[in-house]
């Protein structure tokens, strides 16, 4: 397989006596988008630290892009990978826009009469390009997380690491986002999403969901797959998505339905 990450036998922990992993071990294909699910404390935003290298692992191995990371080369590897945060005022460095989706572009040291062409098309792509002379702090949740989007895209990473970058949005803000990445996934299939979130429906766009508890796997299938598994899910203080919910409830009142697709269920409904 063409691995992005591949996390083998990882232990880390902050101290001695709790470790946070032991004997961990995934991988992210290229192209691939998965979700990594979790109540808080189960290790989540733990990984997408080791993964991009602001935490060093006890004992395994973290390999990106078939390199293993280590100190001699995780600047290297970081080039490939973008990061989105929860909360983007912690990424905003530039007195507009535009002045922050540039922010990466200099430090890489592009040349300036290219620079504008860059910024223009990665707003536009997140639909933020009406907004270049703004600042970022008269925007709202929403547009201030597309701005970062458009900013980690700029770089154009082989890998975007999204680390609960919806949890602070309202519902209209989470799913402009996820708009976002099926729409950036149409359009490169190469592209590689990993996203660490506490939303629900956002994981149900994956491709694949891994659900650690206690910094153990304890589900790594497909969202279908997963999230058949209701009762396991609440005892982790996690949710299923709504059409799940909808699902189970009429089936517990006497009423059959097999789709998990709300369209096709609304039809059913109505036979």
């Amino acid at each position: 397989m063409d691995h992005a990450i591949k996390i083998t036998n990882l232990c880390f922990g902050y101290d001695k006596k709790t470790p946070i992993f032991n004997d961990l071990s995934l991988h992210v294909e290229k192209g691939e988008y998965v979700a990594i699910i979790g109540h808080n404390g189960s290790g989540k935003s733990t990984l997408a630290k080791l993964i991009i290298g602001l935490l060093e692992a006890s004992s395994g191995k973290i390999e990106i892009f078939g390199k293993e990371l280590n100190e001699e080369n995780v600047y290297e590897l970081r080039s490939k990978m973008g990061i989105v945060f929860q909360n983007p005022d912690n990424q905003f460095t530039g007195a507009t826009v535009a002045d922050d989706i540039a922010f990466g572009l200099e430090n890489k040291c592009v040349k300036t009469e290219e620079m504008d062409e860059i910024i223009l098309k990665y707003a536009t792509k997140v639909g933020m390009e009406k907004f270049l002379d703004k600042e970022p702090t008269a925007l709202s949740g929403g547009q201030k997380q597309r701005v970062a989007i458009a900013g980690v895209l700029a770089m154009q990473p082989e890998l975007i690491i999204m680390d609960e970058s919806t949890a602070m949005l309202d519902p209209k803000g989470k799913k402009e986002i996820r708009d976002i990445v099926k729409s950036l996934r149409s359009e490169n299939p190469n592209l590689t999403v990993l996203s660490i979130t506490h939303d629900i429906e956002e994981a149900f766009d994956s491709d694949r969901v891994i659900c650690i508890n206690h910094g153990s796997i304890v589900f790594n299938d497909t969202p279908n797959n997963v999230f058949a598994h209701e009762k396991e899910l609440s005892l982790m203080n996690l949710s299923v998505p709504f059409v799940f919910q909808l699902r189970n409830e009429l089936k517990r009142n006497g009423i059959s339905i097999d789709t998990i697709d709300e369209k096709e269920m609304v039809n059913e409904l109505c036979l």
